[in-house]
């Protein structure tokens, strides 16, 4: 087996998208190391050689690398054997975020011993769960274990006289019930077969009669030790609950600034960067799935507190377009790559 020296290979899922994201990378790389992006399907494990897209001096070429030293995944959704395989030939500590969908059950159970005060209370969807919730915080939402993108998110309602509501993406509902046995029929109807779970609803900070929430992206550096690179926050369209299909995207302290005076914003920024820190902590601690990088989304209360909503492994880095020195974003997988490459492997 031959292992490409100085070589750092980004895997991604399918062809179309090898060109644009080893571009990103490409354009922010401080570190000197050449890279080339690559599929699960071009791998030839009998010649131990990959078929890979690399740019030399301005020029696109395909060409075939033997295995490169580093493999940062941004391959959502990874076949299990597919990575254990790949890590099994570099090296197991040379290939990172090899685990990106995570469990979100699985987070919170992990989190929670630690971190208690900064999780809501998060249970498997079950008949029995989801109307004890209900009743006992008034909002919930309902999450598939393994989401993305906000797709399949639900939030349910019940106010004092005991009418239940609920909707998709947005506040407005498309079901209004006094029949507690018809609202759980209709969200086992809409959950179906795929696994869900129930989390407690937070009363979510606004700006301007809109939700916001704050993603703090954290990577890796060059010395293998986590950062938080910086604070961004979504905000959804009017009426709407789910961040994920945004109006736009900004630096979290410009929102703060309007909403809190100078100190409190520096405290809330500060209580945001620990968290996320011992978050990232608690997930090497806790877990193998090898991270060098996630993001950890959060809410404001009422008073300012910050809740942890879930941890993404694939941070969406399309966010971070026009907000001010993203190279950053870029850089720090690339700083990590190398200091990998640099470690004696294990």
């Amino acid at each position: 087996m031959t292992i490409k020296t100085g070589f750092v290979g980004i895997l991604v899922a399918n062809r179309a998208q090898r060109k644009p994201i080893l571009s990103q990378y490409m354009s922010n790389n401080a570190t000197g190391a050449k890279l080339f992006s690559f599929t699960p399907s071009s791998i030839d494990w009998k010649s131990r050689t990959i078929v890979g897209l690399r740019c030399v001096r301005g020029r696109w070429m395909t060409g075939r690398f033997p295995f490169p030293q580093v493999v940062y995944n941004r391959c959502y959704r990874s076949d299990p054997d597919f990575i254990h395989r790949l890590g099994s030939t570099i090296g197991e500590d040379r290939l990172f975020n090899h685990i990106n969908q995570l469990n979100k059950l699985d987070v919170f159970n992990k989190l929670n011993r630690w971190l208690s005060n900064h999780l809501p209370e998060t249970v498997p969807f079950e008949e029995s769960n989801v109307l004890s919730m209900l009743e006992r915080h008034k909002e919930i939402y309902l999450k598939p274990l393994y989401g993305c993108m906000g797709k399949g998110v639900y939030r349910a309602e019940m106010n004092h006289a005991g009418e239940v509501r609920a909707g998709q993406h947005y506040f407005a509902p498309k079901t209004v019930t006094n029949d507690l046995r018809l609202f759980n029929d209709h969200m086992k109807e809409l959950v179906d077969s795929t696994p869900y779970i129930v989390q407690k609803g937070i009363p979510i900070r606004q700006i301007d009669g809109q939700v916001f929430d704050i993603r703090a992206l954290v990577q890796k550096n060059e010395q293998g030790l986590w950062s938080v690179t910086n604070l961004v926050s979504r905000i959804a369209y009017r009426g709407s609950f789910n961040t994920s299909i945004f109006i736009k995207t900004c630096l979290t302290q410009d929102i703060l600034k309007k909403l809190y005076p100078p100190e409190q914003v520096r405290r809330i920024v500060t209580s945001i960067y620990d968290v996320s820190l011992r978050t990232a902590e608690i997930i090497d601690m806790e877990t193998d799935y090898r991270l060098g990088e996630f993001s950890v989304d959060v809410a404001l209360d009422g008073d300012a507190h910050p809740w942890i909503i879930e941890l993404n492994g694939k941070p969406q880095k399309t966010l971070y377009k026009g907000i001010p020195n993203r190279s950053i974003v870029y850089q720090r997988p690339l700083q990590y790559a190398k200091y990998l490459s640099e470690k004696p492997s294990r």
